[in-house]
């Protein structure tokens, strides 16, 4: 992946944030969502990623010392629209869908941002680990959203 490597990772903070605000945005739809099928999976799409995000702390605490527990202002802006655009929409399932099928497509950008940087080979690895599974929900959510 990256020709030099270095001691510090990078950007991983950054994944977390998305990730943590996903999760976060991922339960709130979840409840107010009326297909089980969706419902179901939110669910996987939440696992998925408290797995990643836990895989990924251990690089968050070597690059700012604590473990990243925040999240980014650029899904919590996406979530607000969202909440505001529902209200007025009979068909809030598909909303809930196409607009958590954005998160993952900045989900997938910040990741590829990180793995442009030079990291530890473990972080790499780890981050490689990452890419394949969030390309897998990017891949589900796709699908249910041509459905």
């Amino acid at each position: 992946m990256n020709a030099q490597q270095g001691n510090e990772v990078n950007h991983i903070t950054d994944i977390i944030q998305v990730m943590n605000s996903g999760i976060d945005f991922y339960e709130k739809a979840q409840e107010k969502v009326q297909d089980p099928a969706i419902g179901a999976l939110f669910q996987r799409m939440i696992d998925a990623r408290k797995v990643s995000v836990e895989n990924l702390q251990p690089y968050a605490i070597n690059q700012q010392g604590e473990r990243e527990d925040g999240s980014s202002f650029a899904v919590e802006a996406r979530r607000a629209y969202t909440a505001l655009i529902t209200k007025f929409s009979a068909n809030n399932d598909q909303i809930y869908v196409k607009e958590l099928e954005e998160v993952e497509d900045k989900t997938l950008e910040e990741i590829k941002a990180a793995m442009k940087k030079p990291q530890p080979h473990d972080c790499e690895a780890a981050l490689a680990k990452v890419l394949l599974t969030m390309q897998s929900c990017h891949t589900e959510m796709s699908r249910m959203q041509k459905h």
